[in-house]
């Protein structure tokens, strides 16, 4: 069970590093840096979040949970 949860925690860790570049990615300018992200919205900026954010932040919950559940196989 130990080999299972490792390879499921590291399979969810790799796609939440990749994830998280690629919504990096679209603030990689100088302005990105200062919050003007909105700069070509004309309402301001987008309120919620798209796709990729969702799959991030569920990405960012399952690891967490494989954290915990790894580390109690490991401690058994």
């Amino acid at each position: 069970m130990k080999l299972i949860m490792y390879i499921i925690h590291s399979l969810i860790s790799v796609a939440l590093i990749y994830m998280v570049l690629n919504q990096m990615s679209r603030y990689s300018e100088l302005g990105g840096a200062f919050g003007s992200g909105s700069l070509y919205t004309v309402f301001g900026r987008k309120k919620g979040l798209d796709t990729g954010g969702k799959i991030t932040v569920a990405l960012s919950i399952a690891f967490m949970v494989s954290s915990i559940v790894t580390a109690y196989f490991i401690s058994r």
